[in-house]
């Protein structure tokens, strides 16, 4: 024979005190009592769940230190390239006479006019002024220029006329009547004055 336990309905033995199952003491009672049955209890409020944060070496408070950016880098200055200026004096007009007021006269390019100072016609720009023989210059007696990457001398209707020698002749030419290119080692005689005419 065996003993229903009241609360679970577990068969014991005849003898037992207390329930295999439950428990539940048999002995306690004759009429069978409810095991309480503790009711869940449930959160009204959602779980707070914890996500771990990813932290990386560029993020102010990793690893507890002080976030310091890296400085871009930095280049030597690009050279600037060297400006061209003409040199002034691309040619020279050296005179082949002693004791004169100027030894050379430089030619920067530009259109010069050769002669003598007038109170009436102005300065010129290669004054031959006390140059021994300067009696046989006319006031604007010559002009020497470039034109087309050479140099060349044309008589401005002077009294005594311009003369070229040529570099490895003996003696000059004849008067010249139309512009003349000059070469470098050329001897020009303007009237009674003579000059070495160079260029680079």
């Amino acid at each position: 024979m065996t003993v229903t336990c009241p609360a679970c309905s577990y068969d014991n033995a005849t003898d037992a005190e207390f329930c295999e199952a439950c428990g539940y003491e048999l002995g306690a009672a004759s009429t069978p009592v409810s095991a309480p049955v503790s009711a869940p209890v449930w959160s009204t409020s959602a779980p707070t769940i914890a996500f771990p944060t990813e932290q990386t070496a560029s993020s102010p408070d990793s690893n507890n230190s002080t976030f310091t950016p890296t400085p871009p880098p930095t280049f030597p200055p690009v050279p600037t390239p060297p400006t061209f200026t003409p040199s002034t004096g691309t040619a020279r007009l050296i005179s082949k006479q002693s004791s004169v007021p100027t030894s050379e006269f430089l030619l920067d390019g530009s259109n010069a006019i050769i002669g003598k100072f007038d109170s009436d016609t102005g300065p010129v720009d290669i004054d031959l002024e006390g140059f021994p023989g300067d009696e046989t210059i006319s006031r604007q007696h010559a002009e020497i220029y470039q034109e087309g990457g050479a140099w060349k001398i044309k008589d401005l209707g002077s009294t005594n006329s311009v003369f070229i020698k040529r570099a490895g002749q003996s003696k000059f030419g004849a008067r010249i009547t139309m512009p003349e290119i000059l070469d470098s080692g050329d001897e020009i005689a303007i009237a009674k004055i003579r000059f070495l005419f160079q260029s680079p």
